[in-house]
């Protein structure tokens, strides 16, 4: 009985790392490719923006609801002027695209300021963080300082209708100054897309059947006499 008991115990301890692992496999199955853009570089050189010690771990980031995002304090000297989205990629043509450019505006009060932004992709007001961009300057409120994202959704995200959320930090004390949702931008809300792991393309196969059986052999010899007489 006692060695039935550690059998068992052994093999409900088993199970549980089983289960863990396998939740912890599909918890970081998700990976999204993104190249950025600055429409200003030469405003933003290497010397003219300050690097950050450690850029920030996307792993560090904790999935959020939008009603935590949306109510974190903000500054009043920030602002989001707009964002927009387009959508592309749809190998098997269901609607749901793998690829998208995501283009953001944000504006401040100040001539100059050092920020970056955390990048959120999300389903029912749950979001997880999928980018973290690099330190960039905003010009008071040019619209020459605007932040292009190319990205691509390589696995983990299943057809749905996902809504994006940005929020804007400060470069030098990481204090959240802005966010965008879809709440306050509809090019941010039902976003129709799926990795390319769920954006296969359907491959239709043309099956053509031939027959040589006796008949068919006795029915091409005379339409080949038939040819031959019509000729002579």
């Amino acid at each position: 009985m006692k060695n039935q008991r550690v059998t068992q115990t052994l093999l409900a301890a088993a199970l549980m790392s089983l289960s863990f692992i396998t939740f912890s496999s599909v918890a970081q199955s998700k990976e999204v490719a993104v190249s950025e853009t600055f429409s200003t570089p030469e405003l933003n050189a290497a010397d003219n923006v300050p690097v950050r010690v450690k850029k920030k771990d996307l792993g560090s980031i904790p999935a959020k609801s939008g009603e935590q995002l949306r109510t974190a304090s903000h500054s009043v000297d920030y602002w989001f002027y707009d964002a927009w989205m387009t959508l592309y990629t749809d190998r098997d043509y269901d609607g749901y695209y793998a690829s998208f450019d995501l283009e953001f505006d944000a504006d401040t009060n100040y001539y100059q300021a050092p920020v970056y932004a955390i990048v959120y992709l999300g389903t029912n007001d749950y979001y997880e963080a999928f980018h973290v961009t690099s330190v960039f300057n905003l010009y008071s409120d040019s619209s020459d300082d605007s932040v292009l994202l190319e990205s691509e959704l390589v696995n983990g995200y299943p057809s749905n209708d996902y809504d994006i959320l940005i929020e804007l930090i400060d470069a030098q004390t990481d204090q959240v100054l802005a966010t965008i949702d879809a709440y306050e931008d509809a090019d941010l809300s039902y976003q129709s897309m799926e990795s390319l792991d769920y954006d296969r393309p359907v491959i239709s196969e043309v099956v053509v059947e031939t027959h040589a059986g006796s008949w068919s052999l006795w029915i091409s010899l005379a339409l080949l006499g038939l040819v031959v007489w019509r000729r002579t």
